[in-house]
């Protein structure tokens, strides 16, 4: 039997930085397997991230760069940051009002707003912010790395691409010119000074903006489709480049999903990860190898996810003993994890594992194994090691939980625990993202619908 080996795909610091946003913050992920799931998603989705999923996300912040472009070079003095903060509140308020849309970011502060009176306020100020901090978690904040591995944006100052602006000029800024906005200088002027007032009363001229603003970001159509499947769904550009792309594996993927919109029951599991496996493995050289990608994130995940529920049951058992922890443990999973973890398979992934460092891989396999033979005290002193190594390379005062005079101690608790997940639901157990939503919902928003 011939068997291809697939060399890992490097790590670089492009990729890292791509990611920035989308890391778990604070104290959250306390077995460190954010940095472990990316860099299996990294293979195979190579430009979105867990919170840039929105086409019409990414269209606001094309805008965004090319009137922060456009109020800079007719001497405005606020800088892109704080023009690209204007008008995505303009489009937002856009949204909400004229198009009664929810789920975009700022969404509760907007409706309250739009609720109190006839005028809401442009500015950079926090009164006028639509998000705690919109810098960070606004579309500045959240889109301007994808959209750079997109290939939307480039450069220092950041600027559209030529692919970009031909497309805001070739489609978006005639829209404007139909709602009279004479290729968006309406929406320049409303930008350029420190703060702007938008009158919210009929037939105000800040009102004939919004709609023509709105108009533009509806349903994805037209000459938009093919733009934001070339650039978001399929990968953009740099999808080929060795360093920072999948090599068409994205694309392939992209397809798969697709396919799977049709099924209204579809979910992301280790069962639905090996059907789409086993179609890609049909589609050539470009599909074995995604094929081969699949399979080690399935096998990544099916360690993974019961780790992060182990780990969280545990800390629901302050004062218990180690050997208490683990009958317990027997009781709800039995030998459960030997029919879904392939030690073999694990083995191959180890490198890969280490994400931390060379320790961290060769805990994450030994884990592996205790889950394999069912030796759940063991598992405890893996994953409490494994929490102590990510503890003390964030800096951070303690472990979550240690073991003291033959007892559970547990000195901090996620206050948003998940209970313990029955035996017989590992084999369909999927936790962590690996981009494969994102990837599924710019699919939906770009397919042709006859």
């Amino acid at each position: 039997m011939l068997v291809t080996v697939y060399p890992p795909m490097l790590a670089t610091p492009f990729l890292t930085q791509l990611d920035t946003r989308a890391a778990i913050k604070g104290s959250r992920d306390p077995l460190g397997v954010q940095s472990i799931w990316s860099r299996f998603g990294r293979h195979v989705v190579g430009n979105l991230t867990t919170v840039s999923s929105s086409v019409r996300d990414f269209t606001v912040m094309l805008l965004g760069y090319y009137f922060a472009e456009r109020v800079a070079d007719e001497g405005g003095t606020e800088g892109d940051v704080a023009t690209f903060l204007k008008w995505e509140q303009l489009a937002a308020y856009a949204r909400a009002h004229v198009n009664k849309e929810r789920g975009f970011r700022g969404t509760e502060r907007v409706s309250k707003r739009l609720a109190d009176g006839d005028r809401v306020h442009l500015g950079v100020d926090a009164g006028a912010q639509i998000l705690g901090s919109q810098k960070t978690y606004g579309l500045w904040g959240l889109y301007t790395m994808p959209g750079k591995a997109s290939g939307l944006i480039e450069g220092d100052p950041t600027r559209l691409t030529p692919a970009a602006r031909e497309i805001v000029e070739r489609l978006y800024l005639p829209r404007l010119a139909v709602g009279g906005l004479r290729d968006g200088r309406a929406v320049v002027e409303r930008l350029k000074g420190a703060q702007y007032t938008i009158d919210l009363r009929a037939k105000s001229k800040d009102v004939a903006v919004l709609e023509a603003v709105a108009g533009l970001l509806g349903k994805v159509q037209g000459p938009e489709l093919e733009f934001y499947r070339a650039h978001l769904l399929l990968g953009g550009p740099n999808d080929h480049d060795p360093l920072r792309g999948t090599r068409g594996k994205q694309r392939i993927f992209a397809e798969l999903l697709t396919e799977t919109l049709v099924e209204t029951d579809w979910a992301i599991t280790p069962e639905s990860m090996g059907t789409l496996a086993d179609r890609a493995r049909r589609r050539g050289d470009a599909g074995a190898e995604l094929a081969h990608r699949l399979e080690r994130m399935r096998t990544c995940e099916l360690l993974l996810a019961p780790a992060v529920a182990f780990f969280e049951h545990a800390l629901g058992c302050d004062g218990l003993t180690p050997t208490d922890i683990a009958e317990r443990v027997t009781q709800h999973w039995g030998k459960a994890p030997r029919a879904t973890i392939d030690i073999a398979a694990t083995e191959g992934i180890e490198a890969e594992l280490a994400a931390q460092d060379t320790d961290s891989g060769t805990r994450w396999l030994a884990l592996a194994r205790a889950f394999h033979a069912g030796k759940y005290e063991d598992a405890l002193t893996l994953t409490l090691a494994q929490n102590a190594a990510v503890m003390k390379a964030r800096s951070a005062a303690a472990p979550w939980a240690t073991v003291k005079a033959g007892k559970l101690h547990v000195s901090f608790r996620d206050d948003q625990l998940s209970a313990l997940p029955n035996g017989a639901d590992l084999p369909l157990y999927w936790r962590h993202a690996y981009f494969i939503d994102s990837l599924r919902r710019v699919a939906a928003s770009v397919r042709e619908v006859a």
